[in-house]
């Protein structure tokens, strides 16, 4: 999916990609049911368990989650099935679909750590760099 452009931290309006990010969720909807290896079914009986679990007080029939998947119909998941739907299928993909357009990306808490530290060898790599430099003019001026 193409970048949207960001300058001073704000998103270029002007840029072709779409802020819209049904189509790649519906998409993306579909590969994580075909990775997590469950029928449609399994996967609607799942959702209304969680959604029981949770209270939500809504019934998820086959036809509705089928009109979800669909590229041609206007239907699309209700935001807040969406992690029910992650949930289920243990995909954090369609999720990552939704805020692709915003120039973000889902992280598992368990790789969290691994990104922290790899700021903190680049902060630190900067910082050696900013020193040598430092080190290089004062010695030049002496």
């Amino acid at each position: 999916m193409p970048k949207a452009a960001v300058t001073d931290g704000q998103l270029n309006l002007f840029s072709r990609v779409s802020l819209n990010p049904i189509p790649e969720l519906k998409r993306m909807m579909r590969l994580a049911i075909k990775e997590s290896g469950c029928t449609r079914d399994e996967i609607v009986d799942r959702m209304g368990d969680l959604v029981e679990a949770e209270g939500l007080g809504r019934e998820i029939t086959f036809d509705a989650f089928s009109s979800w998947l669909k590229n041609e119909d206007n239907r699309h998941i209700p935001i807040e099935l969406l992690t029910i739907f992650c949930k289920a299928t243990g995909s954090l993909l369609p999720l990552q679909a939704f805020i692709a357009p915003l120039e973000a990306t889902v992280v598992r808490e368990k790789d969290l750590a691994a990104l922290e530290l790899g700021q903190a060898i680049l902060m630190k790599r900067r910082a050696s760099q900013k020193e040598r430099m430092a080190m290089l003019k004062l010695e030049m001026e002496s």
